[in-house]
């Protein structure tokens, strides 16, 4: 009789501990990529990724700072965006001080993380990951950055950064000076050409998917520029189509403050929430759940009910 008992109590706590786990499914959040900050202190789920430092090299150093409108009351994580030429010139110890100099004149009150976005090459990895290291230890902080797709195919030539974790960025896989390809932004046709290594990659990886559209000029059979937050409901007449998601510019015109001329060819990628759910199914086969996914980015979220961005992540 007692041993009855007893199953019946260790099934019962079982079924208790079952039912009030906590949800398993990966949070999500957003990356906010502007010159300024202007997020009302009272949103409800505000964008936890903040682009502060945008870092390049055009014959000279620039170092452009997010200029903050509104200050940021919730846990952030601030982004450094560092173009790959800057590490022909100038030594990684440097480039450490520069950032955490910057970081301490911003209002930045609460973070305990930073984040790094920069497509490192092979000639580039060894003062990269210097940086990454010597960022670590001043800062005494978590360290995260942005792996691409290639990154992880290719992980024994590329190298593997020295990170506490990665963040996969699914989008941006195709080349966009090709006049074939279909959608630079996301193509997941080509993103599933690189679907290897996963499972011996040996970083915990995020997810960030694409919220965001824009167009590619292409002119005399050459792709000759982009033009950001084009959607293909604002073409108006001057546009004909040709073919899905491809137009021929009928007259020369402005357009989105940039002049089109006529007979330049317009392709228009966009991102739809069936392909942000495609791009999940595709996922979920290759890689393990992510803690975490963040759409890129804040400034287009209207452009997508806040509830299907919301299951698209519950899904997996």
């Amino acid at each position: 009789m007692k041993k009855i008992v007893a199953f019946f109590v260790i099934v019962v706590l079982l079924f208790g501990y079952i039912y009030n786990r906590p949800s398993q499914e990966p949070s999500y959040t957003f990356y906010h990529w502007a010159s300024s900050y202007t997020v009302d202190a009272n949103e409800s789920n505000p964008p936890r990724y903040i682009k502060v430092l945008d870092i390049a090299y055009n014959s000279s150093f620039v170092f452009k700072k997010t200029s903050f409108k509104t200050l940021p009351t919730h846990e952030i994580v601030p982004v450094i965006y560092i173009d790959n030429p800057v590490w022909k010139k100038m030594k990684a110890s440097t480039m450490v001080r520069k950032v955490l100099d910057a970081l301490s004149k911003m209002p930045l009150k609460k973070y305990s993380e930073i984040q790094v976005d920069c497509d490192w090459t092979e000639r580039s990895k060894k003062s990269y990951f210097e940086f990454l290291k010597g960022l670590k230890e001043q800062s005494v902080k978590k360290i995260s950055a942005t792996i691409r797709l290639h990154q992880i195919k290719y992980y024994r030539k590329t190298g593997v950064p020295p990170l506490d974790y990665g963040v996969l960025m699914y989008y941006n896989m195709s080349d966009f000076k090709d006049t074939e390809t279909k959608n630079y932004i996301l193509d997941l046709e080509v993103a599933k050409q690189y679907h290897y290594n996963f499972d011996s990659y040996p970083l915990a990886l995020n997810l960030a998917l694409p919220l965001y559209s824009q167009a590619t000029i292409i002119r005399f059979s050459k792709v000759v520029g982009l033009v950001d937050g084009v959607r293909e409901e604002e073409l108006n007449s001057n546009f004909k189509k040709l073919k899905e998601h491809l137009y021929v510019v009928e007259k020369t015109h402005y357009f989105k403050e940039r002049l089109f001329y006529k007979g330049d060819r317009v392709r228009v990628d966009e991102v739809s929430v069936k392909m942000l759910q495609e791009a999940i199914e595709a996922l979920k086969v290759v890689m393990k759940k992510p803690k975490e996914v963040i759409f890129y980015r804040w400034g287009n979220r209207e452009h997508y009910e806040r509830e299907k961005l919301k299951n698209i992540v519950g899904s997996w």
